[in-house]
Formats: C-alpha cells, sequence, structure tokens
C-alpha cells in the first residue's frame, strides 16, 4: 500500500526555540529541493497545529505515542533533522525518547535515516544504549561535528560529515555598519551569561556602541532582563527572534555580534558579522574553533572579534548538505524522480 508520506521529520520541533524551527525549515527546504513535495513532508511536534499553520506541512504531536506510531505507518521513512537530540547532560531522557520514536518508526515499517546531528555528550549508560541502538537503526548517518563521528566510529557505524543544516540557508551579507552590538545569551550554569552581558558593555562603552539583546526563545529574552535589572549590561532594547527573516532585520546596522547560542552564531556567520562566541557546549566550541571564532576572555577589558566576511562559506556548506539529502533519500526510498 502507497504511504501518504515519504519522510516523517523528528526533532525538538515546537518548543518555540528559533534555533530548532531553523533546522526545520532547512529540513523542508532540502526536501523540496529533491522533488519531496510539501503533501508528502510531516512533522514530529510538540504544538502541531502552530508547526502545521507555519511551514505548511502534516504535523503529529510528539507525545502521544498514538499519534507517533499511526504517523510513522504513512510515512515511508523517518529523518532525525538536525540539533543535539541524543546527549545525557542532564538526563538521559532526551536518548530514549528518540529511540523510541526509532524504534516506533522501524516497528512500523518505515527506514529511519539522520543528518545535521550531535552524537553526545554521553556519560551514562542508559544514555549511550539508546544512542548506539537508534543509530544502529539508520540507513544513513550524516553528522554535523567530527567529535560525533569518531564516537560512531567507536560502535563500528559508519557516517558522513556535513554542515549544521542552518548553514543551508541564505541570508544577505550585511555591509552597512553603525554602532550596534548584538549580545545573545541564554541560561545555563554557571557565571557564562553574566561574564558575557559584562564584557559586552565595557566593550560598548570603551568604542561608543550601543547593544542589542538577542532573544532566540523566551527565556532568552528573560535572562537579558535581568541581566540589565542588576545592570551587568544596559540594553538599548531586545529583539526576540521568531524567523530567519527576524534576524535579517535586526543584524542592519550592527557592528558585531557576541553569543551563546548555537544558531545564533552560526547565522551571525552567514550575515558576515565579526563574532566573539561564549561556548558553554561541545558543539558551540567546535563551531567556533572550524571557523577561528574567539571567545570571551573573563580578564580581558573588551572583545575580540573574528574577521569577516567568511568568503563563500554558505555556498560550500550548502553544496554539502544538499549531497547528503540527496545520498540519504536514495538510502531510504531509493532513486527519486
Amino acid at each position: 500500500m502507497k504511504r501518504k508520506f515519504d519522510v516523517l521529520l523528528a526533532g525538538y520541533y515546537g518548543f518555540g526555540n528559533l534555533g530548532d524551527e531553523l533546522l526545520l525549515q532547512s529540513c523542508i527546504q532540502k526536501l523540496q529541493e529533491n522533488n519531496i513535495p510539501k503533501e508528502r513532508i510531516a512533522v514530529l511536534s510538540a504544538t502541531p497545529e502552530e508547526t502545521a499553520k507555519r511551514f505548511g506541512v502534516a504535523a503529529f504531536d510528539r507525545w502521544s505515542v498514538i499519534q507517533i506510531a499511526r504517523a510513522a505507518a504513512k510515512s515511508r521513512s523517518l529523518l532525525l533533522g538536525g540539533g543535539g537530540l541524543f546527549q545525557d547532560t542532564t538526563s538521559a531522557k532526551s536518548c530514549f525518547y528518540y529511540w523510541m520514536v526509532v524504534k516506533l518508526a522501524r516497528a512500523n515499517g518505515a527506514n529511519v535515516w539522520a543528518i545535521g546531528q550531535s552524537v553526545g555528550p554521553l556519560s551514562t549508560i542508559p544514555g549511550k544504549f539508546f544512542t548506539k541502538s537508534a543509530f544502529s537503526s539508520c540507513l544513513f548517518r550524516g553528522v554535523r561535528d567530527v567529535r560525533s563521528m569518531h564516537q560512531l566510529e567507536e560502535w563500528k557505524l559508519s557516517s558522513v560529515l556535513t554542515p549544521d543544516l542552518v548553514m543551508g540557508l541564505r541570508l544577505k551579507k550585511q555591509t552597512l555598519l553603525s554602532n550596534i552590538l548584538l549580545l545573545n545569551v541564554r541560561p545555563w550554569h554557571g557565571p557564562l551569561a553574566e561574564n558575557a552581558a559584562a564584557l559586552a558593555q565595557k566593550t560598548a562603552e570603551k568604542r561608543g556602541w550601543i547593544i542589542r539583546g538577542v532573544a532566540f526563545s523566551p527565556e532568552d529574552a528573560v535572562l537579558l532582563e535581568e541581566l540589565q535589572a542588576k545592570k551587568i549590561v544596559k540594553l538599548h532594547e531586545i529583539a526576540l527572534v521568531k524567523s530567519l527573516e527576524d534576524f535579517q532585520n535586526i543584524t542592519i546596522g550592527t557592528v558585531g555580534a557576541v553569543g551563546m547560542r548555537l544558531h545564533f552564531i552560526v547565522l551571525s556567520l552567514l550575515a558576515g558579522l565579526p563574532l566573539a562566541a561564549v561556548p558553554y557546549d561541545p558543539k558551540v566550541d567546535l563551531f567556533r574553533m572550524e571557523y577561528n571564532i574567539p571567545v570571551i576572555d573573563n580578564n580581558g577589558e573588551e572583545l575580540t572579534f573574528s574577521d569577516a566576511p567568511y568568503g563563500d562559506v554558505a555556498d560550500k556548506c550548502g553544496a554539502l548538505i544538499d549531497k547528503a539529502f540527496r545520498d540519504g533519500l536514495c538510502a531510504v526510498l531509493g532513486e527519486t524522480e
């Protein structure tokens, strides 16, 4: 019997986090470019009605085992589409959830593949078990960093290295410089956010800049408000960015960016902005090392930024991501028309 969907997408979708929504946007775009129309794409989402409306695809409740199974039974393949889904930094719950989704997909006859994934950090026995089992079920494995590739190699699993899927999106590079510094922070353990905000403030005061706070989720906005209330940083405004277009607009007239969230750093790089990174997580550290992006120096008096623009990095990354999608689709669906 012919199945309704070619691809069912699973990720951290529908939670209001811009980075994850951009991963979904990139996946849908790349599938369309490979002759998979939107009506043949479905998504597991925390807010399925909102996801369906925003992206024009079918969406199912990610919290309902029955809906996951039904969606898988209607789909030819399940794609783990971007992000750090398999990590147990706080608990192994995320690893268990996506392992369960993979097993439900296989039980209902859907082939499984992955693109743009991080594997780890993994420190628990359950986390390692669920992750290894899930990736063992994949017919195609695309990971976004060398550390993840090496982890799969330890488990005798082959993979291909692809850039983060947000690198497949396109942004207009900014050439009009003014006096606005972008600052992105996120809740995390320790004083990282406070240190980044304080150093941004020192830099802005020395260079005569103003600071625009950039939130990729409501919790980011709350943190920026708290830092301002503590007089750690003085913000000209706080922008809650909800789309690629929103980000494009806030980069106009900027002189640089300092950020914690990986996809804030990715988008700033695509926009051609001088960058400083706050590597709270291995994926951020690996990305900033690849592109020679300086980290904040807690003992410094002002920020050090990377050189910009970044040449044809977007074209090169886009080509690698395109190839991964073509190869992945051939692995799970056979030759597509």
